[in-house]
């Protein structure tokens, strides 16, 4: 009767230890993805709705380039904190506004996202005031979505591409608006 209880301790044991191992490499795995891959990142404030809203929670990537109309986390560089903003043009690149128009080097950009603002105006009033800049090297022009009340490159300048903490994908909370970054 001994041995079987014994057997049993060790088998016991044995899944004990196997179930242990298994968790700390799984916390291994996700401390790993969380240190390199991805990150949350919350949303402070309105100056990017209606598309992103205060208190909303999103995981970015931290690898990879920015692409134009990306949404970013990044160190502000005129506070202590995270600012999220909208990639709109890359270093060389001239941005303007022109009559509620975004056009880069000359080009028209149409911004879908801005649409709901946008479609409550009165006739002759424009969303975004009309500005023109010419990002430098190594710089990133980055603008809030809310474009009346948004601090962004209109007022800091140009942000470095090695400011970005990350490049937001997919919100995770309120769960009602689970889902990809539009």
């Amino acid at each position: 009767m001994t041995s079987r209880i014994s057997r049993r301790q060790q088998q016991t044991q044995l899944f004990i230890w196997k179930d242990l191992l298994w968790v700390v490499a799984l916390l291994l795995v996700v401390f790993g993805l969380r240190q390199f891959v991805f990150t949350p990142v919350e949303v402070h404030g309105a100056s990017m709705d209606p598309n992103l809203q205060d208190s909303e929670r999103l995981i970015g990537l931290k690898f990879g380039d920015p692409k134009r109309f990306d949404v970013v986390s990044f160190h502000a560089p005129d506070a202590d904190k995270e600012y999220i903003k909208r990639v709109i043009a890359f270093e060389g690149e001239k941005v303007e506004y022109i009559a509620d128009q975004l056009f880069i080097d000359g080009e028209p950009y149409t911004e879908a996202y801005l649409d709901e603002f946008k479609k409550d105006l009165a006739k002759e009033t424009y969303f975004t005031e009309d500005f023109s800049f010419l990002v430098p090297k190594g710089g990133l022009f980055v603008l809030g979505d809310n474009r009346p009340i948004s601090k962004d490159s209109r007022v800091f300048g140009a942000i470095s591409e090695e400011s970005i903490t990350a490049n937001a994908k997919f919100i995770f909370w309120p769960p009602s608006k689970i889902g990809a970054v539009k």
